[in-house]
């Protein structure tokens, strides 16, 4: 009887600690790439970077310049890092608080 109510406690905390982990949500940050000259720009790679989580992996464009992070996993500051092969063309800080963010690049 003993051990049945042991291992019922035990269930019950695992159900409970994973209940406040699983609690805890994600969100995305997405936006648009837009060239003033030429309007969305397809095929730019956007990657996000975190102080201490470091790069992620980098999204492409697409045709219409939308990018999309899915699941940013930790709140703070990032930066929205856009390249076009290995020349960067923009760089700014997002603050990331868990909701979804959206934020475009304006290039020249």
């Amino acid at each position: 009887m003993n051990r049945r109510l042991f291992i019922f406690a035990l269930a019950m905390t695992a159900g409970i600690a994973c209940g406040n982990a699983c609690a805890q949500t994600v969100a995305p940050i997405y936006g648009q790439v837009i060239s003033q000259a030429r309007g969305p720009v397809g095929g730019v790679t956007v990657s996000l970077v975190h102080p201490t989580l470091g790069r992620s992996t980098p999204v492409f464009t697409d045709s219409q310049g939308h990018y999309f992070f899915a699941n940013v996993p930790s709140q703070g500051t990032y930066y929205v890092e856009a390249y076009w092969g290995n020349n960067l063309l923009y760089r700014d800080t997002v603050n990331y608080s868990g909701g979804s963010v959206s934020h475009n690049i304006n290039l020249p």
